[in-house]
């Protein structure tokens, strides 16, 4: 039997993933690490904790070392220190599953894969809130810059080195396998010269999910869904440019604003859109179960996303399934990717406007966007994922 180890932090997600891993525990033992020097985790969106082990980089490495596992799965490169990568046990083949923050954002002032992400409001506001963050004294200055020497020369390994570009380079030379969220995204990456992964196909999934493969698209609401999170990145500011030009009377804007960016910033784009949309508008500020939020989702018949990388693809693929009209800035990676796939979804740029607001899909336009969601979201087509991986495992010569 095989036996993968999985890093992993406490995601929306994971209980998902390990239910979809379960599926196939006849032929791959699953083990699950947070690796944090900080035992004291709280878990705030796991419920499967008791399939988790919390241990600092030196404990992985040891349990890495003395346990026989085929496989290391790196969920979101940022949750491995990058700096313990060449310490893994070369017998070991390394997968990255990529979602996307760890090349478009990291390393921080050099990213992996650099493309524009911001437009011009949310750039003035990244810069609005980076100088409130400098506004300290000198003395405090001082102080920070004498403790980071301090630690520096006495907890190398207890540092955060995934922002460090030689660092972050020579990790990534360490990966085996490498999956993004979009295959295009290999592509990105196949470009730079320490990337040597062989390209997989990997998916996040919720078994549950597979059992709503009805026949006929469920009724949806009226409401118009504004981004997914708090991340700057869903460029909220410069949506609005967008936004003010139409009516929304008898609809419910909602912006997600929980989870994924500063509190600082969720209150800026709470206050923003309030006070552009009054009493119409709907912001999440709370974070809320995957049941309720789903609930809320059905009430959804416009999308909008206004992200220039790959981002947010749950709450886009959920809607897609269920008939509802998605615009997309057209510059995008999420654009180019559902367009090449044959959606039916409609630029932010070109295409918005108060007729295209209140038009929804065609039935027929409906019934094919379920269908391609569909074909690649059952669980026959998705355990296939797992099967293809556990055999290139197998092979000898791997």
């Amino acid at each position: 039997m095989l036996h993968i180890a999985n890093i992993i932090r406490d995601q929306k997600f994971i209980d998902g993933q390990i239910a979809y891993h379960e599926l196939t525990a006849d032929l791959c033992q699953h083990d699950y690490f947070i690796v944090s020097w900080t035992k004291n985790i709280e878990f705030k969106y796991m419920t499967k904790k008791d399939r988790v082990q919390v241990v600092n980089p030196d404990e992985l490495i040891n349990i890495l070392g003395t346990n026989k596992y085929d496989a290391l799965f790196i969920h979101n490169f940022l949750y491995m220190p990058l700096h313990y990568m060449w310490k893994v046990p070369v017998s070991i083949k390394v997968f990255w599953f990529a979602w996307g923050y760890d090349f478009y954002n990291t390393p921080k002032d050099q990213p992996y894969v650099s493309i524009p992400l911001l437009h011009q409001k949310s750039k003035e506001l990244l810069r609005e809130l980076r100088a409130s963050q400098a506004r300290i004294s000198c003395f405090t200055k001082f102080k920070r810059s004498a403790k980071h020497c301090v630690k520096n020369l006495f907890q190398y390994n207890k540092q955060d080195h995934n922002d460090n570009p030689d660092v972050y380079k020579k990790a990534v030379s360490r990966v085996d396998y490498f999956s993004g969220v979009f295959p295009l995204e290999y592509d990105l990456l196949n470009q730079k010269p320490e990337f040597h992964a062989q390209k997989v196909a990997y998916e996040y999934t919720n078994p549950v999910d597979w059992d709503n493969d009805f026949e006929t698209i469920p009724e949806i609401g009226n409401n118009v869904l504004i981004g997914n999170s708090a991340d700057i990145n869903n460029n909220h500011l410069d949506m609005l440019d967008y936004l003010k030009e139409v009516d929304f009377s008898g609809k419910k804007i909602i912006v997600p604003l929980s989870y994924g960016g500063s509190k600082q910033y969720a209150n800026k784009i709470d206050k923003a859109y309030k006070e552009l949309l009054g009493k119409e508008c709907l912001t999440l500020l709370e974070y809320m179960s995957r049941e309720d939020y789903l609930e809320l989702l059905s009430s959804v018949g416009v999308g909008i996303f206004f992200h220039e990388r790959q981002q947010a693809t749950c709450n886009i693929e959920e809607l897609l399934r269920h008939g509802v009209k998605l615009f997309l800035s057209e510059t995008s990676i999420n654009y180019r990717h559902y367009k090449s796939v044959g959606y039916h979804i409609y630029s932010l740029q070109h295409d918005f406007n108060q007729q295209a607001l209140d038009i929804p899909l065609t039935e027929e336009q409906k019934k094919h966007n379920v269908q391609l969601w569909l074909r690649t979201s059952n669980r026959e087509y998705r355990l296939q994922y797992l099967y293809d991986i556990y055999d290139l495992l197998k092979q000898p010569n791997r």
